[in-house]
């Protein structure tokens, strides 16, 4: 009977030893994370350097470089490119929209949306024809469409307090907008930038075209000049807009993810995946969407490396190439997944700019999610807490396919779609302070998972 309880109270001195640890080790990481200015250093000049860094763009190769340099100076265990070949869509010039009505003219904000086609040398013009959703669209038909300038303008609504669930509720316009108004015969579109507030801004995105359908010049124009644009229209029934835009697609070009790791102390063969994305758009210097993301687990190593955690597992960092266009660089990873052969224990991603952290959203099993949760009941104090079943990102999704379960770092998106593909995704933009804290909840959670492993 003494023995019994001697074992008890000695697996409950060790409960508590542990669990003390962890604490420590979790305020230290925070400490640590605050107190460093080197991850917006580095943002710096990612964003600096190395501005619209779209797939196949000279600015993504340079990026690439600045990144593996950066990851370098933390002397990983292991640190190489893997290099890959992907179709490739680029802007090669400033995109042009001038509104005629009566004797007057006016230019327009506009950039181009992903995998538009370029206007003829002279540009295109045509009457403007406003609808708010694809359905309003098919009802008008070929009669009422042919030969018009579709403009797209369903703003996002606003009355929602998810902004991510507000702009999946227009996007649908940007993505299938102009594979929809060529069926009908358009000439053009035009579609009102993805953002929430009124701005000159123009926000770009990717757009797709169904195969067989001729693919006509696909443009955004900034929300401000939407309310322009609809005001004009609704005044002057004759009024048309002239577009001008200048693209090119590329059957092939050579890239790369940029893959690092810290080797696991007891169990390397097991890997836990770390991930952002490098690419941006190319009006945008990419800030929040997802330079902040890249430089959050560029971070996770030096908090780990500085402190002297050594992992119990394998912590494996995957910038990804090409999340905007195509998602070929996480294609190429799920891809390499399968011929390695290694458990994959969990992945995580960074994807949802550098603001406020809040929790952290899970595609997984019950037992999983239940698991994380109740690690992260660490963090409430450092303002994660709203942990539970969510999305992981773009990057990771393919391995949701091997069951491996996927993580994404919640954020206060209230001002998100103020930056989003656009010019105003800049690090003026980027709280250092809310991008660590970001930085520190994803590193406790490598650490806690790493420790305690997921049940």
């Amino acid at each position: 009977m003494k023995i019994v309880a001697m074992t008890v109270l000695l697996c409950g001195a060790l409960m508590v030893n542990a669990q003390e640890t962890e604490k420590n080790t979790i305020s230290a990481i925070y400490k640590n994370a605050l107190t460093s200015y080197d991850a917006y250093s580095n943002l710096k000049e990612l964003c600096t350097n190395a501005k619209g860094r779209l797939v196949g763009s000279p600015a993504s190769e340079h990026a690439i470089q600045i990144l593996k340099t950066q990851i370098s100076k933390l002397n990983p265990d292991t640190s190489y490119l893997q290099n890959y070949t992907t179709p490739s869509w680029r802007c090669k010039s400033k995109s042009q929209a001038i509104v005629y009505y009566g004797s007057k003219k006016e230019s327009l904000n506009v950039v181009n949306l992903g995998l538009s086609v370029s206007t003829p040398n002279e540009g295109i013009k045509g009457e403007i024809l406003e609808v708010h959703s694809l359905n309003e669209l098919d009802s008008l038909g070929s009669k009422q469409v042919k030969d018009k300038i579709v403009f797209f303008n369903r703003p996002m609504d606003n009355a929602k307090i998810n902004t991510f669930e507000a702009y999946s509720g227009a996007v649908d316009q940007r993505a299938k907008g102009a594979g929809k108004a060529s069926q009908y015969g358009a000439a053009g579109v035009i579609v009102r930038s993805m953002s929430t507030e009124l701005y000159d801004f123009p926000h770009t995105g990717v757009s797709r075209y169904k195969d067989g359908v001729k693919k006509i010049p696909n443009l955004s124009i900034s929300t401000n000049d939407a309310e322009k644009l609809s005001r004009i229209s609704k005044l002057n029934k004759k009024a048309t807009v002239w577009l001008k835009s200048n693209t090119e697609t590329i059957d092939s070009v050579q890239t790369a993810n940029l893959i690092a790791e810290i080797k696991g102390s007891q169990h390397p063969e097991k890997v836990i995946l770390i991930g952002a994305h490098m690419d941006s758009w190319f009006n945008s210097p990419g800030a929040h969407d997802d330079g902040a993301g890249c430089e959050q687990m560029i971070d996770v190593f030096r908090i780990f490396k500085q402190l002297n955690i050594k992992p119990v597992n394998t912590i494996r960092l995957v910038l990804f190439m090409d999340e905007e266009m195509y998602q070929s660089g996480s294609k190429v990873y799920a891809d390499f997944v399968v011929r390695e052969k290694r458990e994959h224990i969990i992945s995580i991603e960074s994807d949802a700019g550098g603001l406020l952290p809040l929790g952290f959203g899970i595609d997984a099993g019950d037992s999983v999610i239940n698991s994380i949760k109740k690690q992260t009941e660490q963090l409430f104090d450092y303002g994660i807490y709203k942990t539970g079943r969510g999305y992981g990102g773009v990057d990771i999704e393919p391995l949701k396919e091997f069951g491996i379960p996927i993580i994404g770092l919640m954020t206060n998106s209230q001002r998100y779609f103020e930056y989003h593909h656009s010019a105003n995704d800049t690090v003026e933009n980027v709280s250092r302070r809310e991008m660590q804290l970001g930085t520190a909840a994803i590193a406790s959670l490598v650490y806690l998972i790493d420790k305690n492993g997921i049940k």
